[in-house]
């Protein structure tokens, strides 16, 4: 319970006071970074943002644009997701193809670390709960003006802790996640005593040989 407790307050301090920003600012807030203009910090990283949902993989048929309500019901874990920053970082590690074989790279590293257990459930109030082994986040779900997913994080159901953004696109029963491999990462490692997650460190290490990466996760749904 204690530990419980700590993970809520660290995630009060990561977004507190904020309301629907980007992803970027958020976990900007756990790394340290608090220098630099806001506005120009707001505009790269929803280009950013913009430009990893662009690089995202998946079937023509992948769009951003769903309704909140479309993820009424309960997402499991399909298999890692990465994006890149930009088509340039893209083209840096051979395109398309080279990045569907860093998703099964990523598999047994997901694996080890405890990622693969992973699950969402929204229901028609767009309540969320996100689970990653022995911690639940819970939470409101919505869409902004950009499209991008909004986690409004909440302690007990009613303390709010904050709000997180992230880019997603959907694709019938499949959706995908993903944010700054970095500042995932850094989240992650905050939670992960709670979590039960283990052998990040070597998914630290793989993660570091790539630049401009988005990581996230695929998910399903049988609804």
């Amino acid at each position: 319970m204690k530990k419980i407790l700590i993970v809520l307050l660290m995630l009060a301090g990561i977004c507190g006071g904020a309301s629907a920003q980007s992803l970027g600012d958020i976990f900007g807030r756990l790394g340290g970074s608090t220098s630099g203009n806001s506005e120009n910090t707001e505009e790269s990283t929803g280009s950013s943002l913009g430009s990893a949902l662009g690089s995202m993989l998946g079937t023509l048929t992948s769009t951003n644009k769903f309704a909140a309500e479309d993820l009424i019901g309960t997402w499991n874990y399909s298999s890692p997701a990465v994006g890149f920053a930009s088509d340039n970082a893209l083209k840096k590690i051979g395109g398309a193809a080279a990045s569907t074989a860093l998703e099964n790279k990523l598999e047994p590293y997901y694996q080890k670390a405890g990622l693969t257990s992973v699950t969402m459930t929204v229901d028609e109030q767009l309540n969320f709960t996100l689970t990653i082994k022995k911690l639940s986040l819970k939470g409101t779900i919505s869409k902004d003006e950009d499209n991008n997913l909004v986690f409004n994080f909440s302690a007990m159901g009613k303390i709010k802790l904050g709000s997180m953004a992230a880019m997603a696109t959907k694709s019938g029963s499949t959706l995908t996640i993903v944010f700054d491999a970095t500042k995932l990462m850094k989240v992650l490692n905050a939670v992960s005593s709670v979590a039960k997650l283990q052998s990040l460190s070597a998914l630290n290490s793989l993660l570091q040989q790539y630049d401009g990466l988005y990581l996230g996760f695929k998910m399903s749904s049988k609804k």
